[in-house]
């Protein structure tokens, strides 16, 4: 599944109680986990965190996330942590490859459906810009996370390996 799929979805509690619609997704950078979602409960409310061990389930069909009756909201980071590092702020920096040149930049997240247990993401999807091309690499390729996301070898080296 995509995140950007996900980013579409409402979440409710276990008798369809309305808590929210997905916005953002939060990213443990240190181990590639998907650790919480900002859910944006409605208009004039202010966007909350629920952490992934609060939900119940993942209702594909439905486009619905079903979480714990007890779950606790947090409230959003306001600066990007390791720990906590969200989607939509990761799509904002540049990837370049083991020498520095640009790449490209992150598009979406592949996180599989049937590991969403697990909420680990699978691949990371970057849209190069040179004929259209997109690379899917597993997160260890990703050597650092700073001004720019850095690869682990040159754009020559992954085009070659696709």
């Amino acid at each position: 599944m995509l995140a950007k799929i996900i980013e579409d979805y409402k979440m409710v509690n276990s008798v369809g109680n309305h808590v929210g619609k997905v916005k953002d997704i939060f990213i443990d950078l240190n181990t590639w986990m998907v650790v919480g979602f900002e859910v944006s409960p409605g208009t004039l409310k202010k966007d909350i965190v629920i952490r992934t061990q609060d939900i119940v389930k993942f209702d594909e069909a439905d486009g619905i996330i079903i979480v714990k009756d007890d779950y606790v909201p947090e409230e959003s980071p306001e600066h990007p942590m390791k720990e906590r590092y969200s989607f939509d702020e990761l799509k904002k920096h540049d990837v370049v490859d083991s020498e520095g040149d640009k790449v490209g930049r992150i598009y979406n997240l592949e996180i599989p459906f049937e590991k969403l247990k697990a909420f680990k993401v699978w691949k990371v999807l970057i849209k190069t810009g040179i004929s259209e091309r997109r690379l899917r690499l597993n997160p260890s390729e990703i050597t650092e996370i700073m001004e720019d996301i850095k690869l682990a070898k040159t754009e020559d080296e992954y085009q070659g390996s696709e």
